[in-house]
């Protein structure tokens, strides 16, 4: 919908000219049953359409419940989910409850609308694609309350057929409501934090023409400190550098103003690297910031078979470690009370990193529970791979356990247990895979390339006689990948959701590490994907759609299908994969750009103009619009986890119907967040570079990293120096405050006649420069 339309549209409906969308109709209800009751306050007052204190269904007094409330519905019916109102007010609000329904004759609970710890008293519980509820019968089963009565003004049904749920009445009254409605966003999108000095710096105004003139200036007002015009509804200021600048700045073009924003040194890692960990700290499964088993999840909360964990934690610790090492600790080894879920690997120090503990609680988790689903099989071998750089941390009997079981299960061709949402054939991981898998995302195309060449190094390092099999199967499958992919079909790209990356990480690995061994057409295919990517992404918002034509984002005949926060977040990653194999200067540099704009996407360059994130505004610095809403309850139980990416515009808000408001699918999902990590990973690679030069008989090392977060302090990082076989550490310090580069010296006399290695990072993430003598 282009802007005048929009404009006409809106003022038409604004004059009652044009007739609005009819309201969406609630479920009709036949009756009410209570577990009990307490005077006049029956079960019937909970369906009477009536929000009040004095009618209400409250309970008799019952200290340890629990209580329940039976609703029945006028006419079996599919449903999206119920809004709850409950209580007096917060301190009387019930605390805890589950949603359940009626099938054969047996109450089921669902497991997205479970709720504890409440105290709101408006509840919005959206039913996801766990469980399909079709039924004439719900029940809240209420297992806490503050003082032993349940109180519950109203229940509402909502059908499927509504397929977004619909708003709380009042929105400042529950928690996972909609935003309020009246919350103005400027019209002019870009990232709401800031930009990263040396790199684009983008922004859309889909309201105005071509050819408006646009400025950048200080947020506090002042002359214009850069102009430039509109091209395609883009304004480009990628040639405005202000370095060491702690000013705000702003966007003016026409009557518009953008929110302010920063311009610094490695602006978006400063702003993310420690919400990444936070996330993944506060999500992990039974001893995170929500305690209860969750259905489907094993090491994260909800994370299935494919919540990709070590695929990427081993990547960020891999190629950025003195980010990691640095952070501070909050993650306290707690022993299970139950052995069968966690214990198998000896306990770590208490100061060892927090992203080494979340390696560690990864593949402990996998090999406790003895799970061999090939994908959660599959990340042990980044658990091994890495081994050499986390053994300073960890005990060795952790590698000779995940080792020993890692081996035993690879080609095992069938999984422990029923696995929800699993589509993989058989867990064989050197098996060729030809299936591709649904939007789930949980059977990426080539997901088994890289675990099986990490494999193949681990074997290799073991003087396994059987290592060369795990590197045929890796490079049979990526043969395949070649011969048979068509990026021209979304499902092979943005169909598979959040899990896309895989595929492209993978390729590239191969290209990277076995060159002479990758089957031929290997680099014009990467090519051949990154020409797609760059085609799809000719639009006003810089974003890769799903297809060449109306496609943005993948749609589905369910209203959970699809919230895809994660593939935007998780497209840096593969994108930044690709661009050391592509020739083409021209095409490297678009790469780079929509890098950037996919990160830009994420922080409000998008048509709803808001983060991802509901709780952006009070977790990263400079956010003002956070996501319309985020789940209440659900499996993963993450409303109270930090740096939750809630989700993203859907089909119907491309190119521009920032009108539509709230539709479609929010909930955050671990495999979104680890989608971001990966991205953070490679962003990292892309960026960091190590420069060696003589000086007399010294060696000064200088490493380019985004390290200096504290742009008031000067601030370290390690490198590994190695020469004539001995390896040390080496102490890189800042050049200055707020620098790109940190520096150290190193006595090599040139009598020595030595060679000496610099490298920062390891494995197959690491950077390395040589000196001859």
């Amino acid at each position: 919908m282009n802007a005048l339309r929009l404009a006409i549209l809106s003022a038409l409906a604004a004059a009652g000219l044009i007739a609005a969308e009819p309201a969406p109709r609630p479920v009709a209800l036949r009756s009410a049953l209570a577990s009990s009751t307490y005077g006049e306050f029956t079960a019937a007052n909970a369906i009477d359409g009536v929000r009040s204190d004095t009618s209400r269904w409250t309970s008799g007094r019952t200290p340890a419940g629990p209580w329940w409330l039976e609703v029945e519905l006028a006419e079996t019916t599919s449903l999206l989910g119920v809004h709850v109102h409950t209580g007096l007010n917060a301190a009387t609000a019930v605390r805890g409850l589950t949603v359940q329904f009626r099938r054969d004759g047996q109450w089921v609970d669902i497991p997205s609308a479970t709720v504890v710890n409440n105290q709101a008293t408006a509840l919005a519980l959206a039913f996801d694609d766990a469980v399909a509820v079709r039924t004439d019968r719900l029940r809240l089963w209420i297992t806490a309350t503050p003082d032993g009565y349940a109180r519950i003004s109203e229940v509402i049904v909502w059908p499927a057929s509504v397929r977004t749920l619909p708003p709380l009445p009042s929105a400042s009254a529950a928690l996972g409501a909609s935003v309020a409605a009246a919350e103005k966003i400027p019209l002019i999108y870009l990232n709401q934090s800031g930009f990263n000095l040396g790199k684009s710096k983008r922004f859309t105004a889909p309201t105005l023409p071509d050819g408006t003139l646009f400025e950048v200036r200080a947020a506090t007002g002042g002359a214009a400190l850069f102009s430039g015009k509109l091209l395609g509804h883009i304004g480009d200021f990628t040639a405005f550098e202000p370095a060491n600048d702690s000013r705000e700045f702003v966007v003016v073009a026409g009557p518009h103003t953008s929110p302010p924003f920063r311009i610094g040194q490695w602006w978006l890692e400063r702003v993310t690297y420690q919400n990444a960990i936070n996330f993944m700290v506060d999500s992990r499964h039974y001893v995170g910031n929500h305690r209860p088993v969750c259905r489907g999840s094993f090491g994260w909360r909800d994370d299935h078979h494919f919540g990709w964990e070590l695929h990427s934690l081993v990547p960020q610790f891999l190629s950025h470690p003195s980010a990691y090492t640095r952070m501070p600790r909050q993650i306290t080894y707690e022993a299970s009370t139950d052995p069968k879920l966690w214990g198998a690997l000896t306990p770590y120090r208490a100061d060892i990193p927090d992203l080494v503990k979340l390696i560690h609680w990864g593949a402990d988790i996998i090999v406790t529970q003895r799970l061999d689903h090939e994908h959660l099989k599959a990340q042990l071998a980044y658990f091994l791979y890495a081994w050499p750089w986390l053994k300073d941390y960890l005990p060795e009997q952790n590698y000779t356990v995940v080792r020993d079981y890692a081996f035993a299960t690879w080609t095992t061709p069938t999984a422990d247990r029923t696995y929800p949402y699993d589509e993989s054939p058989e867990h064989d991981l050197l098996a060729l895979k030809t299936k591709l898998g649904t939007t789930k995302g949980a059977l990426p195309p080539g997901f088994s390339v890289e675990p099986n060449l990490l494999l193949h190094e681990v074997a290799r390092r073991e003087g396994r006689a059987d290592a060369d099999r795990y590197l045929n199967a890796a490079l049979r499958q990526t043969e395949w990948l070649v011969t048979n992919l068509d990026w021209n079909d979304p499902l092979t790209t943005k169909g598979q959701r959040m899990s896309e990356w895989l595929t492209l990480t993978g390729l590239t690995h191969v290209l990277r590490t076995y060159p002479g061994r990758a089957p031929a057409g290997l680099a014009a295919k990467i090519d051949a994907w990154a020409q797609v990517a760059i085609r799809r992404s000719a639009n006003l918002w810089d974003f890769r759609k799903l297809t060449d034509g109306d496609g943005w984002t993948p749609m589905g005949d369910k209203p959970t299908m699809w919230n895809e926060p994660g593939n935007v977040v998780g497209l840096p990653a593969a994108l930044l994969s690709a661009r050391p194999f592509i020739r083409d200067a021209a095409t490297r540099t678009r790469l780079n750009e929509l890098a950037t704009s996919h990160f830009d996407a994420m922080f409000g360059r998008n048509p709803a103009g808001r983060h991802f994130s509901y709780d952006a505004p009070r977790e990263i610095e400079g956010v003002e619009h956070g996501w319309y809403g985020f789940h209440k309850g659900g499996i993963g139980q993450l409303e109270k986890a930090r740096f939750v990416i809630d989700g993203s515009p859907k089909n119907q808000h491309f190119p521009y119907n920032s009108q539509v408001g709230n539709i479609g699918w929010t909930e955050g999902w671990v495999t979104f967040n680890t989608a971001f990590n990966v991205s953070l990973a490679y962003l990292a690679h892309a960026e960091i570079s190590l420069n060696l030069r003589r000086d007399g008989d010294e060696i000064v090392v200088q490493l380019t990293a985004p390290l200096n977060f504290d742009y008031a302090k000067v601030e370290t990082a390690e490198v590994v120096v190695t020469t004539t076989g001995a390896t040390g550490k080496l102490l890189v310090t800042e050049d200055s405050p707020n620098a790109r580069t940190f520096s150290g010296r190193l006595r090599a006399p040139r009598s020595a006649a030595t060679a000496v290695e610099v490298s920062y990072g390891f494995g197959y993430l690491a950077h390395r420069a040589q000196l001859s003598p």
